[in-house]
């Protein structure tokens, strides 16, 4: 119990950063801060449970290595450069969780041929996924933020066309479509301002991507769908209303107009929800490893 509640006041002393700036020297976490905190804790919490999906030898490694990456962020004024190692250890989960699936559809291919599909599977494509020089270059900063932003994703993409998920086609697949069009975007619109947008766009499928997992992890701990009317599932409809009206209410002046700080509130939002929904698949997972130790 005294670790739900702290874990309670954490969450809320980040919250009110998100909407606050502290004014007490020692307990000031900026808006832009708490993005960063909200995604290492998130992605944090979801490693430590990882292996019940990911459970090989080569998966632990990624898992470990994700770890490593994440624990070598320290100065969050560098906050690109934070984020790229935030990427850079999503795409080593992604992998960690991909891997026994690819080694299936390696051997399932050289039985009944290739699947030229997209993305193509197997052990090598799912190496190529994996982000390993997470350098930002001092030109085009944005830019190759949102790239490697897009590359996270696209690994997170593989791991659900390398289990064949039911939800690929119709529910996965658009995300990568619109996050595709960053390259585009950046090309029409001023550095700034791409990055909003391209940011948004992506905050939408990490949104997407998170809650398949989250479906997942309910149906297997719980043997079926979970009650939309309950908490935190209620939370999470809202939350995705909120995303989706990101982009249907606002166009490219609103993102234009906007101040710095007014837009880390936005990233700051969609990170708490990464962070919430990291949480609630960790718990499901948890369940589901204490089922298996005590049947």
């Amino acid at each position: 119990m005294n670790n739900f509640i702290g874990c309670i006041f954490s969450v809320m002393t980040l919250l009110c950063a998100c909407t606050q700036r502290t004014t007490t020297p020692n307990l000031d976490v900026s808006v832009r801060d708490s993005v960063l905190i909200y995604k290492i804790q998130g992605l944090k919490e979801f490693i430590k449970e990882a292996d019940y999906w990911g459970d090989d030898i080569e998966s632990y490694w990624a898992f470990k290595q994700a770890d490593s990456i994440l624990n070598t962020i320290t100065d969050y004024g560098k906050y690109e450069e934070s984020l790229a190692r935030i990427y850079a250890a999503t795409s080593y989960v992604s992998y960690g969780l991909s891997y026994v699936a690819s080694v299936m559809e390696e051997c399932r291919q050289m039985a009944e041929g290739n699947d030229d599909s997209f993305p193509k599977t197997g052990i090598e494509e799912a190496q190529k996924k994996i982000i390993r020089d997470y350098t930002i270059p001092n030109d085009y900063i944005l830019f190759n933020t949102t790239r490697l932003e897009f590359r996270a994703l696209y690994s997170l993409l593989y791991f659900f066309k390398a289990n064949r998920f039911a939800e690929f086609e119709n529910r996965l697949l658009p995300n990568y479509d619109r996050s595709m069009m960053y390259k585009t975007i950046y090309a029409d619109m001023p550095p700034k301002v791409a990055y909003r947008i391209s940011s948004v766009l992506n905050m939408k499928s990490w949104f997407n991507y998170l809650i398949i997992l989250a479906q997942q992890a309910y149906m297997e701990n719980h043997g079926g769908q979970p009650d939309l009317d309950s908490m935190p599932w209620k939370e999470f409809i809202e939350l995705a209303m909120w995303h989706d009206s990101l982009t249907n209410d606002n166009d490219e002046s609103y993102y234009e107009n906007m101040t710095d700080n007014e837009f880390h509130k936005i990233e700051c939002k969609a990170a708490y929800t990464q962070y919430i929904i990291y949480k609630y698949i960790s718990e499901n997972l948890r369940g589901l490893k204490a089922k298996e130790n005590h049947p």
